[in-house]
């Protein structure tokens, strides 16, 4: 399923047009502007007559009466005060008011109360209370961490809210009434689906009325803990690389920090709904990056030197026609230049060559005597070339080392985690870091994680990949011989169980809402539509293997989501 195209719906009813309505105001709160930032532009909503977009808690707007007002606002207690304050004394001729999600009886009567000069003409639910990060990636709305303030395996009361809502209002949107699996290790998992199972079942207004299917949809939760792997392990492809190097925050990427950058890079948008390159290059590893960006310099310069011989009026009409389409792509150009050179200058700085390989040595083989050699030359600044120390790695790679070493050999008999820890502390690394390594085998070690039929989190793609095809459902493997992406996410071990209808049901406990009980599964007809959620975080890696699967099997629609999206820093509690 397209997100994308989900989004672009629910807008279209928002924006609608009222050909009295020639010019019109948005007014937005701080989740719905972000939510409307990842599927639409300025430009887009201007063309639909939106002269002017605001925040509902700016408290300094103009008052424009001979304007028509739409709001699109999340009905929280905060927003509906806010909201009830600007209809009781308006800056706007009318309001057509849409909420993205539901709004419970006793909030639509406060809002009722304050519109004493009846300024309200439409008041509209719409299920758009998520944030649409790629056309299959979805995450929670202004969630930081999900964890409460002491227990890691205990929800904060506000982001288990935000989430729940969330998750219903995409399944509202999908029109999804689905069976519900979640890992039995996890409280958070526990009770999250739970939840939904309960709001499903006291909605049955709404979702019995979804359109009925041979095989209803499947909502699979899972716990962050039972793959700590995937997120600590640098990632390869062009879309992760971006978000660990430098960042993506709501799709946008920070590059003020960048020496003698120009004023229109200095906060560029990564979006493949509006930026074609970025779309065909997102999930390309380093060195099929680098060449598709070549084409695209090639294709731009053959463009622009054809556009620039103009030796006649057609030839000069031809090009101002072009003109702005040349420049779009000249500022394209510019800044995946721009993010693929800081890139290369990040990797090189963070010597991440020889690290990415450790870190898939030490992900994927039991080798524990050589990966052990290579480790202590990192971790001691061992390392010289040409008879010159090599500069040392920065403290947080070397954690992030440490860490991957940690949990792959917390078991094993030659386990040297004390040792390097020990010296590390005499040389004078942080003890406080070297406490996130204990934390993390606290949260996420052995014994906190589920073991599917004795299988590993520590496993080559190669592997992982065996019978490629399950249930007629694709796994090609694309990183075949690609020493810096041996390592497969564990979803991908747990889909081709869930695609096979094998998963255990002791570590996969089944909830099937009011008019799904007579659901069993089968082993003929795998789950065709699925959402997939993460609680305690979804890398970009995990998404990517999503995209690829729903690629390759055009049957197949699977969203993934998370409660927010990690880099290792996040991760491992550096930030």
């Amino acid at each position: 399923m397209d997100l994308y195209t989900v989004a672009q719906h629910y807008l279209d009813r928002i924006l609608e047009t009222d050909s009295a309505d020639k010019i019109r105001v948005l007014l937005l709160d701080k989740t719905t502007s972000a939510v409307i930032s990842m599927v639409t532009t300025q430009s887009e909503l201007l063309k639909k007559d939106v002269f002017l977009v605001d925040k509902l808690d700016n408290f300094q707007r103009d008052s424009l009466r001979n304007l028509s007002c739409i709001c699109f606002l999340e009905p929280s207690l905060e927003t509906i005060a806010d909201l009830s304050r600007e209809i009781a004394s308006p800056n706007y001729q009318k309001y057509d008011i849409f909420f993205n999600n539901s709004v419970s009886n006793s909030k639509l009567e406060r809002l009722a109360e304050s519109d004493d000069l009846e300024m309200i003409s439409k008041v509209v639910e719409i299920f758009m209370d998520y944030l649409v990060v790629n056309r299959a990636f979805f995450v929670v709305p202004n969630i930081v961490s999900p964890y409460g303030p002491l227990v890691r395996d205990s929800w904060d009361p506000s982001a288990f809210d935000q989430s729940l809502q969330s998750l219903m209002s995409l399944l509202l949107s999908l029109k999804y009434k689905p069976v519900i699996r979640y890992e039995t290790n996890s409280k958070m998992c526990a009770k999250l689906a739970n939840a939904v199972n309960f709001e499903i079942n006291s909605n049955q207004m709404v979702f019995g009325q979804l359109p009925a299917r041979d095989l209803p949809p499947s909502l699979l939760i899972l716990d962050r803990k039972n793959d700590p792997i995937t997120p600590l392990l640098f990632p390869w492809t062009y879309q992760a690389m971006i978000h660990e190097l430098l960042g993506i925050h709501n799709n946008t990427v920070n590059m003020s920090r960048v020496h003698n950058v120009s004023e229109e890079l200095k906060e560029v948008v990564v979006n493949e709904q509006t930026d074609p390159f970025y779309k065909e290059s997102m999930y390309l590893n380093f060195g099929d990056l680098s060449e598709s960006l070549k084409r695209f310099i090639e294709t731009y310069k053959t463009k622009t030197k054809t556009s620039s011989n103009i030796s006649s009026i057609t030839d000069m009409k031809f090009f101002l026609e072009n003109y702005p389409e040349f420049k779009k792509t000249s500022i394209n150009l510019s800044k995946h230049m721009l993010l693929s050179t800081e890139i290369d200058k990040k990797i090189n700085e963070l010597r991440m060559w020889e690290v990415g390989e450790l870190q898939q040595s030490l992900a994927t083989n039991d080798n524990s005597s050589d990966v052990l050699a290579e480790l202590e030359d990192l971790l001691f600044d061992r390392k010289v070339q040409n008879g010159v120390p090599v500069a040392p790695l920065s403290e947080d790679t070397k954690l992030k080392l440490l860490a991957v070493y940690a949990l792959r050999y917390e078991s094993h008999p030659s386990n040297q985690l004390s040792r390097l820890t020990r010296q590390l502390q005499q040389l004078g690394f942080p003890s406080h870091k070297l406490d996130l390594i204990k934390q993390l085998l606290q949260t996420s070690g052995a014994a906190q994680r589920l073991h599917d039929d004795g299988e590993s989190i520590f496993q080559k793609v190669s592997n992982s990949a065996k019978g490629s095809t399950v249930n007629g459902i694709s796994f090609k493997n694309n990183t075949d011989g690609n020493v810096y992406m041996q390592h497969s996410p564990r979803l991908k071990q747990v889909l081709m169980k869930l695609f096979k209808n094998k998963l255990n049901s002791k570590n996969y406990a089944l909830l099937k809402p009011n008019g799904l009980e007579s659901y069993t599964g089968n082993d003929k007809i795998p789950d065709q539509e699925l959402v997939i959620f993460i609680v305690g975080g979804v890398t970009y890696e995990e998404a990517r293997l999503v995209a690829e699967l729903n690629q390759q099997n055009p049957g197949v629609k699977i969203v993934i989501g998370g409660t927010h999206i990690l880099d290792s820093d996040t991760f491992i509690g550096l930030k």
